[in-house]
Parts: C-alpha cells; structure tokens; sequence
C-alpha cells in the first residue's frame, strides 16, 4: 500500500484515538460520529467515509484525520465557523488595501525626493518605519483576501 493511500473508515469498528495514547475510538449510537474513552472528543465521520474530524473545537482550524490501517494520520481543514469576521469583511480589507497603497506610495515617492533635498536622520527613519508598517499591513490584507 503507498503511504499516503487512506483507506474507509467504518462505523461498526473501533479505532484507536488519534489524540490520546491509551484511548479507544467507539462509535457513538444512532450518529455518524466517534468518542474516544479516555479524552472524551468527539469525532464526525466525513461523507467520503475516509476522515474524522474534531467537532466543538474553538480554535479555527479543525484537525481531520485519514486512517492508513494502522494509525490516524494529521491534515488540517480549512477554518470553519466565523473566522472571517475576525480578520474583517472582504470589503473593508479591499477599502483599507485601496487607502493604504497610496499612501506608502506617497511617502515612498516623498522619501526619495526629500533625500536630495535635506539630510535629516531622524525623519528618514520615521518616514522608513511608516513605509515599512504600511506595506506589512497592505501585504497582510492582500494575503487574507486571497485565502
């Protein structure tokens, strides 16, 4: 078998935890689900019948598991309930990308020409550290908007 191959996980079978040592995966009656003996997390069997995945987990990224026939193997899913709030509607990272961009531009433009002009050290620096937390900023939006 190759080592990324998973095979059918089924509901009438006990499988070991994938987070606790000594744990016992057992299906839990009349649901598509599994509760471990020791920890007491609950996993729901996905519709492809190849991965469990954790349910009620707080944190964003919910971990699937894909059984090889020995051991559960570790993937992460995609973020799951209201994590897009936390970051800001795709609309105002696209209004803060669009007022922001200039702005750097402006004072990247601003920093060259003052340069030529005037030689003061302290002014540079605070115009090279604006410029550098607004094109982190404008990076960061841009990222979270193509995910």
């Amino acid at each position: 078998m190759a080592p990324n191959q998973h095979e059918k996980i089924y509901l009438n079978q006990e499988y070991p935890c994938p987070c606790h040592l000594n744990g016992k995966l057992r299906p839990i009656v009349l649901t598509e689900a599994f509760g471990c003996d020791r920890c007491h997390r609950i996993y729901v069997l996905q519709a492809d019948g190849l991965a469990i995945e954790e349910l009620a987990s707080i944190y964003p990224y919910k971990r699937r598991y894909y059984w090889n026939g020995k051991r559960f193997q570790t993937l992460r899913s995609l973020p799951t309930g209201n994590f897009g709030t936390v970051i800001g509607s795709r609309t105002a990272r696209m209004f803060w990308i669009q007022c922001l961009s200039p702005i750097g531009l402006l004072l990247i433009i601003f920093q060259l020409y003052y340069r030529t002009i005037f030689t003061s050290p302290i002014l540079n620096l605070v115009i090279s550290i604006t410029i550098a937390i607004i094109v982190l900023i404008v990076v960061t939006l841009w990222l979270f908007d193509r995910g």
